[in-house]
């Protein structure tokens, strides 16, 4: 049995500083590292039209970004999920850089904490049916950077497009620079693969396959090759509480896209997101720790339930409420609608207030009723003495 492998995070430093020129853009502010390096938030130092920059750590990422900016398209269709490039460049450090139009949402490094199992394979099929869209508009992924991955704010997934490239394109050549790509996206590439060229179906599956056991499992497929830059920033605790058979058949499923033979992988992203729909929907919850796929990861154990409440005396109603849904609840959270647009659960309205039993109620009343009368008596009594 294939047991996962856990790797921390070590997130690279943040690069550039505020006030930086990159060419026309300036940068703003930080807003979160990605495996590739660091993204901002900058805007034009005459329009100020604000944008979103992805600043590369190593320099020997520029020949890949030079390349990919260099075969791209354009903007050859619009899709509320995909942004197209605007400019790249270096900066004076050698540094690559990339100009990216404002996306609501986050870098998927830094929405992996809050989350699930769940969550995360759905993120995995909507990747399959973004890429399958492309597809349908004759592109193809020539590398996949999960720093140029987002989640929105709908937590549906969200890809750059600087690596979509026209379907059967071969390999670009500049000068010396040929079949350069991100050195991030190194890990995720099919051996079958021409570096740089767009790849089979086969190949896109491949790559899709690879970046879902990093968001399982947290290192890249079943070779030991790991990249601790690369590894999600918590684990997965739900992977060692999911059934036995479960468990088996999600590891059978990760090897299965990693394996060396193209033949032995899912032909293609069709059959990859139909495959994890399926274990998607055999496997409910987990069994031993009754931790649901929906629930956060934590690196800290549950808290203890509280003593039950001594006995009363006289029955009390009973109020229905819905179970705690933070990080700390005793109980587990409650399960969204699986959707592969990204959609968040819903809560149940809270249940009327409780009606009181009638004895209580006429004992209440006899009781307001004994006051009155003698507050009534007081009043007359003291009159009398005035008087």
């Amino acid at each position: 049995m294939w047991a996962p492998n856990i790797v921390p995070m070590t997130a690279p430093p943040t690069l550039g500083q505020p006030g930086d020129r990159l060419g026309v853009w300036c940068l703003d502010r930080p807003l979160a590292p990605a495996p590739s390096g660091h993204w901002w938030r900058a805007s034009h130092s005459k329009s100020g039209q604000a944008v979103l920059v992805l600043l590369y750590a190593d320099p020997r990422d520029a020949g890949a970004v030079l390349l990919r900016m260099a075969g791209s398209v354009g903007q050859p269709w619009n899709h509320p999920d995909i942004a197209w490039p605007l400019d790249s460049g270096v900066n004076a450090l050698n540094q690559p850089y990339v100009v990216m139009p404002c996306l609501g949402g986050q870098p998927l490094v830094a929405a992996l904490g809050d989350a699930s199992l769940r969550r995360r394979l759905e993120w995995v099929m909507q990747l399959c049916e973004l890429l399958l869209l492309a597809q349908q508009e004759g592109l193809s992924l020539v590398e996949l950077d999960p720093s140029l991955l987002w989640v929105g704010p709908q937590q549906q997934l969200r890809l750059h497009g600087l690596a979509l490239v026209p379907e059967h394109a071969g390999a670009l050549q500049m000068g010396s620079l040929q079949g350069h790509i991100a050195r991030a996206a190194q890990a995720l590439q099919s051996p079958q693969a021409v570096p740089g060229a767009a790849g089979t179906p086969a190949d896109q599956a491949y790559r899709v396959g690879r970046l879902m056991a990093w968001l399982v499992t947290g290192r890249w497929g079943t070779d030991g090759h790991e990249a601790s830059s690369l590894a999600p920033s918590q684990t997965l605790l739900q992977w060692l509480t999911l059934r036995d058979e479960a468990r088996e058949a999600l590891g059978d499923l990760l090897r299965r896209t990693a394996a060396e033979d193209p033949a032995e992988r899912p032909a293609d992203l069709v059959v990859l997101g139909e495959a994890i729909e399926s274990w998607l929907d055999d496997a409910g919850s987990v069994g031993s720790g009754a931790v649901p796929l929906d629930a956060l990861p934590s690196s800290s154990p549950a808290p203890a339930p509280a003593p039950a409440p001594a006995p009363r005396l006289s029955p009390a109603p009973t109020e229905l409420a819905d179970p705690p849904s933070g990080r700390g609840a005793s109980t587990r959270p409650r399960a969204p609608s699986r959707s592969r647009s990204g959609s968040r659960s819903t809560r149940r309205p809270p249940a009327p207030p409780a009606v009181e039993p009638s004895s209580e109620v006429a004992r209440r009343i006899g009781l307001a009723l004994a006051l009155i009368v003698g507050a009534a008596a007081l009043v007359a009594g003291l009159w009398s003495w005035w008087r």
